[in-house]
């Protein structure tokens, strides 16, 4: 039996029945419409502005009622014409300088960029002098090999002899040498 025209693969009604589900998505989650530009602005300062309540926390995130207040007040200054800038001046000359997120980049303040950057810098750098003196302090250098120790058959007899001396439990062995090896530091 061959297949009719009115029967279908279920795969491609599950794939088509997917494509669908991702386009439904995709134009729920798109917004047509953009925010107006005042709103843009005050959202801008909101997240810059701290809350002098909640430490760490933008009047944006937080739900104190002084952050709301705040809020309410970056509107009111902008539909007044106000700059951003006029507006940090605002909340600073009432609540110090501490009120914004990011402090100014200007006067006492660029002290604040400058210091972690050359923190940064200098441990960088002690960091790479400690470790080129690490490796020379070790002898050694990078892709250097240490020449292979070459023994005579006459030491390499001696040094045998000794390790089975060493392994037995009679003694060492007698070798005349022995003694006068030991006396030159040859072990």
């Amino acid at each position: 039996m061959g297949k009719s025209g009115t029967q279908r693969d279920p795969f491609a009604l599950v794939a088509i029945v997917g494509l669908v589900a991702v386009v439904l998505v995709l134009a729920a989650c798109s917004t047509s419409s953009e925010l107006p530009e005042l709103e843009q602005r005050a959202q801008s300062i909101n997240r810059v502005v701290m809350c002098p309540v909640c430490p760490g926390e933008s009047i944006d995130q937080s739900q104190n009622p002084l952050a709301l207040q705040m809020r309410g007040i970056v509107v009111e200054k902008l539909d007044q014409g106000w700059s951003n800038g006029d507006i940090y001046d605002f909340f600073v000359e009432r609540y110090g300088p501490r009120v914004l997120l990011e402090p100014p980049t200007r006067g006492v303040n660029l002290a604040v960029w400058i210091v972690p950057l050359i923190g940064v810098i200098v441990g960088a750098a002690l960091l790479f002098f400690v470790m080129r003196l690490m490796v020379r302090s070790s002898g050694e250098r990078p892709g250097e090999t240490k020449p292979e120790v070459v023994l005579t058959d006459e030491e390499r007899e001696r040094y045998f002899g000794r390790i089975e001396a060493a392994l037995t439990a009679d003694g060492p062995a007698t070798d005349s040498g022995d003694r006068d090896d030991e006396d030159e530091g040859v072990r």
